[in-house]
């Protein structure tokens, strides 16, 4: 039985994927990330309002969303796009920083809801940075949309028609 060695594109990606973890890991522990590009966006993300304040254009306000301590396995699909995408930039590009810093934040589905459907425009600006990921991230929603449209399903729920009192059906 011979076992093939993952190509060096795959071990940069999982070896970016595993920093990228760490890193957003200690920053959601309150400790500093080790990594440049997400210390260094702190200053541009504490000026920036948090999502649950913004109120899009729709009138439905986003709600207060459980961030996992460690990055779950829909993040960490999120991270393995944006490392085969962006690649080392990832850790070094402050802008990319900025994106890192936003993930761990409020996390992976806020960031890739924002990027894909986010109407606001510091939502469009963030969608631009992303472009190259766009496909990705729609790939990723679209495996998980239990995630990614929870708020929609909520209020989809409010819409369906309901029995009438009394039914025995």
């Amino acid at each position: 039985m011979s076992k093939t060695m993952p190509d060096p594109a795959s071990q940069e990606t999982a070896r970016l994927v595993l920093q990228m973890d760490a890193a957003i890991s200690a920053f959601r522990a309150g400790l500093r990330s080790g990594v440049q590009a997400l210390d260094a966006a702190a200053q541009i993300v504490t000026r920036v309002s948090p999502l649950s304040g913004s109120v899009p254009a729709s009138g439905i306000r986003r709600t207060e969303r459980r961030v996992p301590h460690r990055p779950n396995k829909v993040e960490l699909a999120m991270l393995t796009a944006l490392a085969d995408t962006y690649g080392a930039e990832m850790l070094t590009n402050s802008s990319l920083g900025y994106v890192l810093r936003l993930f761990a934040r409020d996390g992976g589905v806020a960031l890739g809801q924002r990027v894909l459907f986010g109407e606001s425009a510091s939502d469009q600006q963030l969608s631009m940075m992303l472009t190259a990921a766009r496909i990705a991230l729609t790939h990723i929603s679209m495996t998980f949309p239990d995630a990614f449209f929870e708020e929609a399903n909520a209020l989809i729920v409010g819409f369906r028609p309901r029995p009438p009192a009394g039914s025995t059906e």
